[in-house]
């Protein structure tokens, strides 16, 4: 890293390493030693910029949240039906899940303000989820007696259960499949169950690609 890089090229630098860093390793894991040394910094300069290690965590998943709000927008953008962008927003988080080191699952519990945002996040994105089901019932994709929220409740429950499988906090069952096997079975179970023959046949061609 060039030293007459700006303060904001610099923060912008560094979080971008330490989101890799905690996905990749788990946070515990990750020093900040680690960080400077990959960077070719002081530890001082990460301390003057983040003053601690939770407040770099919090700037690097705010930082994932902006790369994902980007795709999500491109996805929608491009998007040639609603039912299209519920698949491929869900292709997205399966293919980011995968890509996150079992240890950050468990760790991130020990930053309850982290997770209240985390939550709260949550509860914005499922208002979006059930605008676009609503969607695609207009648009005669989905069934006109699917109860969304009835849906949605029971889909988080499913998804808990996958990734208390990738925390390893669990051996069942589903141990023995791969995140893409067991995303695949939700859409299988869910969506193409609430699906009217027009919104199958859209499934059906989304599965064959995946």
């Amino acid at each position: 890293m060039k030293e007459d890089g700006t303060r904001e090229n610099t923060k912008r630098l560094i979080t971008e390493t330490a989101l890799q860093q905690f996905l990749e390793k788990g946070i515990k894991e990750v020093k900040m030693d680690d960080i400077a040394s990959l960077l070719s910094v002081s530890k001082r300069t990460i301390y003057e910029l983040f003053g601690d290690k939770e407040q770099l965590l919090l700037e690097s998943l705010l930082l994932q949240q902006k790369m994902m709000r980007d795709e999500a927008k491109r996805i929608i953008r491009d998007a040639n039906h609603i039912l299209d962008i519920i698949l491929k927003l869900y292709s997205l988080y399966f293919d980011k899940l995968k890509m996150v080191n079992s240890n950050f699952f468990k760790e991130i519990e020990k930053y309850p303000e982290i997770c209240r945002r985390s939550r709260k996040r949550e509860q914005k994105n499922n208002k979006k989820f059930l605008a676009w089901m609503e969607m695609a019932r207009k648009q005669g994709l989905f069934r006109e007696d699917a109860n969304f929220e009835i849906l949605l409740y029971i889909l988080q429950r499913d998804i808990e259960a996958i990734i208390a499988v990738k925390k390893m906090d669990v051996s069942n069952e589903l141990s023995k499949y791969t995140l893409d096997e067991l995303g695949r079975s939700l859409v299988l179970f869910y969506l193409r169950g609430i699906s009217t023959p027009k919104g199958q046949e859209i499934i059906e061609e989304y599965l064959k690609i995946k």
